[in-house]
């Protein structure tokens, strides 16, 4: 009962308490129902009294079977849910990677058809390549000026 781990204390505690009550109740009935015929109730009550030890240790000892039988069910749950959740997890990235790589390339599909029938109607073309205003922001925010570090200057 010494080696429960604290995560699976209250577990153990609830179930030794439980058989215990049980195991008391059981041996009282017992004794005062089958062994008081023709005996004192001296002889009855030392007869619950001699059963106590056996009851409470064997409700320790199969509490803490219980218990560890529980452990060892709840680590391969946990195994189980853990290698779910990272495929899950691993799927999901997947699909997120392809969707954002396919609504990527629409953006760049879109970008050269408008620039081609800009250049077909003889219209000067000036919309920034798509995600180069989210290259440019992004850097801003960082305080480093785009044109600068193209340069190779440290942006001062």
């Amino acid at each position: 009962m010494w080696s429960v781990s604290k995560r699976f204390a209250k577990v153990y505690f609830a179930l030794f308490s439980a058989l215990g009550t049980i195991g008391i109740a059981w041996t009282v009935w017992y004794e005062t129902v089958h062994n008081s015929a023709g005996k004192s109730w001296y002889d009855v009550v030392d007869g619950i009294i001699q059963k106590f030890p056996a009851v409470i240790l064997g409700s320790a000892f199969i509490s803490f079977v219980i218990t560890e039988a529980i452990v060892v069910l709840y680590s391969i749950y946990r195994d189980r849910m853990e290698k779910k959740s990272e495929k899950i997890f691993a799927e999901g990235e997947a699909k997120g990677r392809a969707q954002g790589k396919a609504e990527g390339i629409a953006l760049i599909e879109d970008y050269y058809r408008r620039n081609a029938d800009a250049q077909a109607r003889g219209e000067p073309f000036d919309e920034p390549y798509p995600g180069a205003d989210d290259n440019a922001n992004a850097d801003n925010k960082n305080g480093v000026n785009s044109v600068d570090n193209k340069n190779g200057s440290d942006g001062g």
